[in-house]
């Protein structure tokens, strides 16, 4: 089966991680808010920032939520990627498993850390991998 066309621009992509990436550190703050949720933003950051690339290089992707397997996808294209942004996989599980109540898993306060840590590297490298792509300035 083959993916249907991805709307939207590389620049349109890193718009909405940096939007999550910026809810993430919002929901990090405020202790009114899930750190669950938190947790979800910033996968949903990375998550945006790696299909940017993959769109940049015109790269079909299925519609999925799994980090692991994006980036698989990414290096199998020919887009290298550093050490720091393979591990970016540990994000995955907070966009579904701890998403809905029901989690008997705690998540804490490093947790939240690593998450910010983690997707704002991703956005980072996404954003340098566009700003240095042909005719894809973002």
């Amino acid at each position: 089966m083959k993916p249907k066309k991805i709307p939207g621009s590389p620049q349109e992509w890193l718009s909405y991680a940096k939007s999550d990436l910026r809810l993430a550190h919002l929901a990090a703050t405020d202790e009114l808010v899930r750190r669950e949720q938190a947790c979800f933003h910033a996968q949903q950051a990375a998550e945006k920032a790696i299909k940017a690339v993959l769109v940049s290089g015109g790269i079909d992707f299925p519609l999925i939520h799994d980090i692991e397997e994006l980036l698989e996808i990414t290096e199998t294209s020919g887009i290298t990627l550093p050490n720091e942004i393979q591990e970016a996989g540990l994000l995955t599980p907070y966009a579904v498993e701890f998403r809905y109540p029901g989690s008997w898993i705690e998540i804490s306060e490093a947790d939240i850390e690593e998450a910010l840590q983690t997707a704002e590297r991703v956005v980072a490298w996404a954003e340098n991998v566009l700003m240095n792509s042909p005719g894809d300035k973002a």
